[in-house]
């Protein structure tokens, strides 16, 4: 973790964001990913935008199978009940602006732009904060519920 967190500083400090390492850490988990991979990439500034943009990846798949429910699925089918037409355009909304997220950083990994990549993790901390994480709140405490109701 030493040599992550000496790497994390550095690519900091040439990029230029101001999200600490601990704030991104506390959502996106990154010193528990870091260690799972077994390694500190070279190209760090992308290993870890990767994992950002894998959990809003996976919370995007999960919030589209509540809109999109297989009916294969009775997890989700029942999960899915529980929101009308109107929550479920609100999420398809979300997905859609957690997307721009996700599409920001491919077109970094594309263009190497330093000043975007910087942007990157400014922003993505900022979305998760004032937008992402209270939506996806109110959707898990409604499926929390409904749980715990039909138990």
């Amino acid at each position: 973790m030493v040599e992550f967190e000496k790497k994390f500083s550095e690519m900091k400090r040439d990029l230029g964001f101001k999200a600490t390492l601990n704030d991104l850490d506390e959502i996106f988990y990154l010193r528990d990913f870091i260690y799972s991979e077994g390694y500190v990439s070279n190209f760090l500034s992308r290993q870890i935008a990767s994992r950002i943009t894998n959990t809003y990846m996976n919370w995007n798949n999960y919030l589209l199978a509540l809109v999109f429910t297989s009916h294969g699925n009775m997890i989700l089918m029942t999960e899915a009940k529980k929101f009308n037409e109107e929550e479920k355009k609100h999420l398809t909304k979300l997905v859609a602006s957690s997307m721009g997220i996700i599409s920001t950083n491919t077109l970094i990994g594309i263009t190497k732009n330093k000043e975007e990549e910087s942007k990157f993790f400014d922003d993505s901390l900022n979305f998760w904060n004032t937008t992402f994480k209270p939506e996806i709140e109110k959707v898990m405490v409604k499926v929390n519920e409904a749980w715990l109701n039909k138990s």
